[in-house]
């Protein structure tokens, strides 16, 4: 079988959702579970010694909420179209047919466990793949790592273009080579795994390994497709956090916006704080600080990610009726 036959067959590791394991997973300790917080905690703590928070909550009650509420559902409508339609290819392409009705579905429900923690919607993902198509976690997980390489090779072409267009310093010039050899590493990476060359035996079997499946089998097209859509996807974060600060009185130019997306998502992803909250602001105060009123950028980075995980809170429960009907019963 061809590599493209082979990459739209049902998943070739794929298990009987009935053989599922029915032993419960160990209870998660109290305080992981409060780790998360107290990280919150922590960084607004830190965030009150660099700006009064009083100056903060004055700063929100002064920006004009009515742009940047409307800004930010229109913003996370976009990124759940774009997303939801990059998860049907992916998973159609690499494990077993996928609507894009499904993906919607599917995204939708994981919007309500994410506020939670990250890996806890990703984990969500798997296991309603598991039991709607009876792809393995292994198979969804190796579509979930090309598509986190896409990421990086997206964040990284943003964070270059950005760099690239800001007036020359020696600190950008350093900041630009270490992007650009980040993405010639990452570049390289996904080279080695789609190429169909050069055939070394060591080499053949790392490509083989099952994890690495969905990169191996991926081509050219793929790629660009889910680039595209990508890039697309984190372009909207690019220009809400343009349009966004704007509404708060910050006036940051669009390609710092850009060369500074990548890592204030970086920030917003680290597992210290729910959603972000603080450590994005944070990051903002950083990139941000020489443009407005650090109150300000402040009030910004802290209403930014409530903002967000509010929006699509709502948006999940219109798909949770849907989940139920989609899902078949299993043991």
């Amino acid at each position: 079988m061809s590599r493209d036959a082979s990459a739209s067959a049902v998943d070739s590791d794929a298990v009987d959702p009935d053989t599922v394991d029915a032993a419960s997973p160990a209870p998660t300790p109290l305080w992981r579970k409060l780790l998360p917080w107290v990280g919150t905690v922590a960084v607004i703590y830190f965030l009150s010694t660099q700006v009064p928070l009083a100056d903060a909550w004055a700063a929100t009650s002064d920006a004009r909420l009515e742009l940047f509420l409307p800004e930010m559902a229109a913003a996370v409508i976009f990124w759940f179209l774009v997303e939801s339609r990059a998860f049907a290819y992916l998973f159609t392409r690499f494990n077993a047919e996928f609507s894009w009705a499904e993906a919607r579905s599917l995204r939708g429900m994981s919007y309500l466990l994410t506020p939670i923690n990250w890996n806890v919607g990703t984990a969500a993902i798997i296991l309603y793949l598991r039991r709607s198509k009876s792809i393995s976690a292994i198979g969804s997980g190796s579509s979930m790592l090309f598509y986190g390489m896409i990421d990086a090779v997206a964040l990284g072409s943003l964070a270059l273009v950005g760099v690239s267009l800001m007036p020359d310093s020696p600190e950008l010039a350093t900041l630009k080579h270490v992007v650009g050899a980040m993405m010639l590493c990452q570049i390289a990476s996904l080279t080695i795994f789609m190429a169909p060359f050069p055939k070394w035996t060591r080499l053949e079997r790392i490509r083989g390994v099952a994890l690495f499946r969905s990169v191996s089998m991926a081509t050219l097209r793929d790629f660009s497709i889910l680039s595209g859509l990508r890039i697309a996807y984190f372009s909207g974060f690019v220009l809400i956090f343009w349009l966004g600060s704007a509404s708060f009185g910050i006036e940051v130019p669009l390609v710092l916006a850009a060369a500074a997306t990548p890592a204030i998502l970086l920030f917003g992803s680290l597992p210290i704080s729910p959603a972000g909250i603080g450590t994005q602001a944070a990051a903002m105060l950083y990139f941000f600080a020489p443009y407005g009123d650090d109150a300000a950028i402040v009030a910004f980075g802290l209403s930014f990610p409530v903002a967000i995980t509010v929006a699509r809170c709502l948006l999940g429960l219109v798909y949770v009726g849907d989940i139920r009907i989609r899902l078949p019963a299993v043991p």
